[in-house]
């Protein structure tokens, strides 16, 4: 983790360190290796800096678990040499499976309780504060996914009720949604079935507005897995949470290719 312009952390944080990246991996692999039931981010990239990008996202991740550690009492019974062998060998595997050439990877929290919203959001605002201490050099867009499933089994309606009902159906006043599926190598779904089926489940109550919206549902399709999750009011003035966007903004329109357009 060194490096210029990266924060020195206090010596007695190496044990605390080693527990916290034991909460999460990052992956290259394919999407069939990633399981129904997951949590973590996509981070998509230049094709050809996905090596760069995985150690961009790890760096970036410990620093960010490190910190929340910070506040927490660490138990000193923790098998720290475990957890680096488990470390280890994910990477080595991550080198391995590059079979061929692609522009995302996945991280992946272990540890279910870990809020990915949360993080992007906090990073991407992190950047917004500091853009003349850019943290990234080839991270693009950082997508939360608060659930996986697998497209061929997936019941798309129990599905986005599991991951909608917190923000949606659990009392309180109506809220503006939109709703921004994107699909990348996959028939099955379509964006017009995904965005009835999300619809009808957060019910007439809660009127649909495209930009004035106090909640966007971002639904990603990549291949054989499908991952949702509820975002704020702010995504849009984030960059759709693209941090190279967000330090280095690029003409209106230049963002997202139109093949790969989100707008729902």
């Amino acid at each position: 983790m060194a490096g210029s312009g990266k924060r020195a952390m206090p010596n007695n944080s190496n044990q605390s360190s080693k527990r916290r990246k034991g909460q999460w991996t990052q992956s290259q692999r394919k999407s069939t290796d990633i399981e129904a039931g997951d949590v973590g981010i996509f981070v998509t990239c230049d094709i050809g800096r996905e090596s760069k990008c995985v150690a961009e996202i790890t760096d970036i991740l410990t620093q960010v678990l490190e910190n929340d550690a910070e506040s927490e009492d660490e138990d000193s019974d923790d098998d720290d040499a475990d957890i680096e062998e488990q470390i280890r060998r994910e990477l080595e595997s991550l080198q391995a499976s590059r079979e061929k050439d692609t522009s995302m990877v996945f991280a992946r929290f272990n540890d279910k309780s870990v809020d990915p919203v949360k993080i992007v959001h906090e990073l991407c605002l992190d950047a917004q504060a500091n853009k003349d201490t850019k943290k990234s050099r080839y991270i693009k867009r950082l997508t939360p996914i608060t659930m996986v499933k697998k497209t061929l089994s997936v019941d798309l309606e129990a599905f986005a009720k599991e991951v909608l009902k917190p923000h949606f159906h659990s009392g309180g006043p109506p809220k503006k949604y939109a709703i921004r599926p994107t699909c990348r190598g996959n028939n099955k779904l379509n964006r017009d079935v995904i965005i009835k089926t999300v619809a009808d489940v957060v019910g007439p109550e809660h009127p649909v507005n495209l930009k004035n919206y106090d909640l966007m549902i971002l639904v990603d399709v990549v291949q054989n897995v499908i991952g949702m999750s509820v975002v704020g009011s702010d995504y849009d003035q984030l960059k759709r949470f693209n941090v190279a966007e967000i330090y280095d903004p690029s003409p209106k329109g230049v963002d997202t290719p139109a093949k790969e357009k989100e707008t729902a």
